[in-house]
């Protein structure tokens, strides 16, 4: 399959499915992230691009930009055709973003922009992270074999892993805790969450060929 993940700012991604992309890598699909802004609010643009693209590396996952500035990120017609434009090349047979509903602008207008520019791929699935809120997840991935895989992703955002605005909380103990707590919903031990817009059964059977 070809499989695409849409994140606002680098390492979005690899904390909402993170685990997932790991074991669609090992199994062969082919993996792109496309990742709107540089994270340059959050840090140097340079530096946040080389570890973003370390651990699309990682994943073996070819990495696009779409060139917008970090919290300045419009609900507009050109975002929309930004990633129409990924879509129309990559052609995805599951489209992962991150969920509507979030504290941060840039979340809120991509995923809307996601939402209009993927209405007509089979697979939208929206992924949580930090600033999330009123999420449902109903879909699951047992993450347990992989998590110290998923950690090591986060890890290559080393700028990062301390900007949590809570003191002493590392973004390592925050994905840790949030497996635990999805695991928990879906009976295993440590899991990721994802509430589908739309999933086609056959997908998931592995019937869809």
């Amino acid at each position: 399959m070809n499989i695409l993940g849409i994140g606002p700012h680098p390492d979005d991604l690899e904390f909402g499915c993170g685990g997932i992309f790991y074991k669609l890598a090992q199994k062969g699909h082919k993996l792109n992230m496309l990742v709107i802004t540089g994270g340059g609010v959050g840090g140097s643009v340079g530096i946040r691009k080389a570890e973003q693209e370390k651990a699309a590396g990682l994943l073996r996952a070819r990495l696009f930009w779409g060139g917008f500035q970090d919290t300045e990120v419009p609900m507009c017609r050109e975002l929309i055709q930004t990633v129409e434009r990924h879509v129309e090349l990559l052609k995805p047979d599951l489209i992962f973003v991150n969920h509507e509903e979030d504290t941060h602008q840039d979340h809120r207008n991509v995923a809307k922009a996601v939402i209009t520019a993927a209405r007509y791929t089979k697979n939208l699935l929206f992924y949580e992270v930090p600033t999330t809120h009123n999420f449902m997840p109903t879909v699951f991935s047992d993450i347990g074999p992989v998590l110290g895989k998923k950690v090591l992703l986060l890890k290559c955002h080393r700028s990062q892993v301390y900007k949590t605005r809570v003191r002493n909380l590392s973004i390592i103990e925050t994905v840790k805790s949030t497996a635990v707590f999805r695991g928990y919903q879906d009976r295993v031990k440590y899991a990721e969450g994802f509430a589908p817009q739309r999933l086609l059964l056959d997908l998931v059977f592995g019937l869809h060929k």
